[in-house]
């Protein structure tokens, strides 16, 4: 039995194609070229490069007119189908991509100000965005349509950012142990517990220089992967947070959390809307970052 060997790749490229193809069927570059949105010099080149691929003439000019060599003729009647099926394909695939929910992930301190409300979420069954609350960080370069909102996020060639809201920090306890406090006195800190998420560890220095201590601060570092989880432990007493404003401004309210200064230090780091390239040129990936934006500023 006699196997088939696979067809050698010709190294053909969809420009020099859909050039030659556009060419055949108006017989004109610069019909082609209009068609394309190309200039005819475009048009010439990629049919040349073609034609040199190939080894052989595919069209010829006849009475200054465009038309096809025979083997031209015969080549474009081989093509034409499967370009228009390709083009099709290709058509279908974006328009299932276009029908694919978009996943909105935000970690709960975030969401909890700015994302539940009414208004929003019908927005956002409205608009086919599936609203994923958590602190994981999910990859933005992988196949789903992911649109992110993080804290200290860096900046990527393909991944497009909008920083959309500053943090400021204050430092907050228990009542219970805000009420014993010695903020002034570095021997104090270095016998506390500081419940530190991974993006606010930077912040302690400056609130010690804000502070103005001028004892060594030995103190004993919690440290969280996520500051909802930070949060609820410096309510239950377990330690002191630079609580992030205006997120902790609840437990506050509630007396759940009690300042130990007026002191309010900027972050070094902001809220920002991440999400690839092409998802941020998308018409419902603008939409969406126009929606946040909103939410936030009102």
């Amino acid at each position: 039995m006699v196997t088939a060997q696979p067809a050698k790749d010709p190294g053909l490229s969809w420009s020099q194609l859909r050039a030659f193809e556009a060419s055949a069927r108006l017989l004109s570059f610069n019909a082609a070229a209009a068609s394309l949105n190309l200039t005819p010099a475009a048009v010439r080149y990629q049919v040349g490069l073609l034609e040199a691929r190939l080894g052989v003439r595919l069209c010829e000019r006849r009475g200054g007119r465009l038309a096809l060599t025979r083997t031209g003729a015969a080549f474009r009647g081989r093509i034409a189908r499967p370009m228009q099926e390709l083009a099709k394909a290709c058509a279908e695939a974006s328009q299932s991509v276009s029908a694919a929910p978009l996943l909105l992930t935000a970690p709960p301190m975030f969401a909890r100000q700015y994302l539940f409300g009414e208004r929003f979420l019908r927005w956002c069954d409205a608009n086919l965005v599936k609203l994923d609350v958590t602190d994981s960080m999910r990859d933005l370069t992988g196949p789903e349509q992911i649109v992110a909102v993080r804290l200290g996020a860096e900046a990527a060639s393909d991944i497009s950012l909008t920083p959309v809201r500053a943090v400021k920090l204050t430092l907050a306890a228990a009542p219970g142990i805000a009420a014993a406090a010695r903020v002034s006195d570095a021997a104090w800190w270095s016998g506390q517990n500081l419940l530190t998420p991974s993006v606010s560890e930077a912040g302690w220095e400056r609130a010690w220089r804000a502070l103005g201590l001028t004892g060594k601060v030995t103190p004993r570092h919690r440290r969280f992967s996520s500051y909802a989880t930070a949060l609820e432990a410096a309510c239950s007493g377990q330690g002191i947070l630079l609580a992030a404003l205006p997120f902790a401004e609840r437990e506050f309210s509630s007396g759940r959390l009690a300042r130990l200064s007026k002191i309010q230090i900027t972050s070094p780091v902001v809220f920002s809307i991440a999400m690839r390239k092409d998802v941020a040129a998308s018409r419902r990936g603008r939409a969406l970052r126009q929606r946040l934006i909103s939410e936030i500023r009102d």
